[in-house]
């Protein structure tokens, strides 16, 4: 069943994402797209959803944050997207849009596929929330976005739109925060935290807090901001946002303010309708034209198929190395979570001339004494052969695939002391693949400095200063 599973993930990140019929005629006269899902090898790794033009680009970037569900079943939902006509409007437009799955809000996170996610969404007691950290939670996560997407051929550097709604809108204000210069332009949709207390309508949590926590963002923000509302958001209502707004531009941020009419039985869930497109899209094609954030002009394409209706054939990705891979120094990375329990990463990266991530080895250790070993490879292995790992000339060791997505492919297992004790006392670490041809390929890391770097006190240890929920 995994492996069916496993082949089913490679085969949806290759081939081309079909149209509902309602949206044929959209699609057949607008530049065609396509969505991918993507893993993002940082600090703490997250997946992504991505929709972006057919052509090589470049384009400007758009980060779309999504919102926040407490609820872990509702989690696991991800990384299917909470707006996909919101994300393809920019995409048509000339974007590439990407939507990264936040920490503890992603299937990416169960525990059995050793990725040990933290939950970094609870304001904590709505005594005293703390509304400041769980936005800039977001706002870091949006700064390595733009920092990896930024190496990537089909984005056009520094020239960067983010997008948020509600909780996801929240962490946007943030970011706009910390002015990052690549930052063009910021649109948020009921943007705000702490809404529905209890599941009562127009039930805030501290809502004063909420209006002083934004005039402190835009005592410091800077970036043009486009904030839009519906008259009947039964989470931030008209007058709270207004208060928002107020103590937002007066602190000196720089944010235009639109409360659109009544839509649907909850306004706060406008951008997830596509029958929403027609009424925020007008606003924010004349913010970004006003801020000279608009996308790439559509690419010519050229279909080499006689006939447009036939359907791709999959081709496996090929299996394959470049000519140099640099390594990086072994270091020790440390997270706290909302839950207060700690999960450290003794990990290593090897990228190509370019920058880009090959390969990726990590350790990943809970407090409780558990760990896992998880390894980022290049696409076109043989996903039921799995890695097979093998210190200096020991035993070796098979680690199943997890994840193979549009990108890069995800192995991950859970690892006894002995492997472990072999790391630390290990030179050389061989990763050896097999690809779909049955040839294999083999990638060699130096481990000399492992053990040292695993007992050592973390080189960081990244605390947004969170409450247990």
């Amino acid at each position: 069943m995994v492996k069916r599973l496993l082949l089913a993930l490679l085969l949806l990140a290759f081939l081309p994402v079909t149209r509902p019929p309602a949206l044929a005629g959209q699609a057949a006269a607008s530049p065609k797209i396509q969505e991918e899902i993507w893993a993002l090898p940082f600090p703490l790794p997250v997946l992504a959803y991505l929709v972006r033009p057919v052509g090589d680009g470049p384009f400007p970037l758009v980060i779309m944050n999504h919102g926040i569900s407490l609820g872990a079943q509702e989690r696991t939902m991800f990384p299917t997207l909470e707006y996909p006509e919101a994300a393809r409007w920019f995409a048509r437009r000339g974007y590439v849009v990407i939507s990264p799955i936040r920490y503890g809000a992603s299937s990416l996170d169960d525990k059995d596929k050793g990725l040990y996610g933290a939950v970094f969404a609870h304001v904590g007691s709505c005594d005293n929330p703390n509304f400041r950290g769980p936005g800039l939670a977001i706002a870091t996560l949006n700064e390595w976005v733009i920092d990896y997407m930024s190496k990537k051929k089909m984005v056009q550097p520094g020239k960067v739109v983010v997008v948020g709604q509600s909780g996801g809108g929240w962490g946007s204000i943030a970011l706009a925060s910390l002015n990052p210069a690549s930052v063009k332009a910021v649109i948020t949709f009921a943007a705000g935290r702490g809404g529905r207390v209890d599941g009562k309508p127009n039930n805030n949590c501290a809502p004063d807090k909420l209006v002083a926590a934004t005039g402190e963002f835009g005592r410091t923000a800077r970036v043009p901001m486009l904030w839009i509302y519906a008259e009947n958001d039964s989470y931030f209502g008209p007058a709270l946002t207004k208060r928002m707004h107020d103590a937002f531009v007066e602190a000196g941020g720089n944010a235009e303010y639109k409360m659109l009419p009544p839509f649907g039985s909850d306004g706060h869930f406008m951008i997830d309708s596509p029958d929403a497109v027609p009424i925020w899209s007008p606003l924010v094609a004349q913010f970004l034209e006003t801020h000279s954030a608009t996308g790439s002009p559509p690419q010519q394409q050229v279909n080499k198929r006689d006939d447009p209706e036939q359907q791709p054939t999959f081709q496996p990705p090929k299996l394959s190395l470049p000519q140099n891979i640099h390594y990086s120094s072994w270091q020790k990375l440390c997270f706290d979570s909302s839950d207060k329990t700690e999960i450290c990463r003794t990990t290593s990266t090897g990228t190509d001339d370019l920058d880009q991530v090959i390969v990726r080895v990590d350790l990943i250790e809970r407090a409780d004494g558990r760990g896992r070993l998880q390894l980022f490879v290049p696409q076109g292995a043989n996903l039921q052969q799995g890695v097979n790992v093998r210190i200096d000339q020991g035993r070796s060791t098979q680690i199943p695939f997890n994840w193979c997505l549009t990108n890069i492919c995800i192995a991950a297992d859970a690892v006894d002391p002995a492997l472990i004790a072999e790391l630390e006392n290990g030179q050389n670490l061989k990763l050896e693949l097999t690809s779909f041809n049955s040839s294999s390929v083999s990638l060699n890391l130096p481990i000399r400095p492992f053990g040292e770097v695993r007992k050592a006190a973390p080189s960081q240890t990244f605390n947004f200063g969170l409450n247990a929920e």
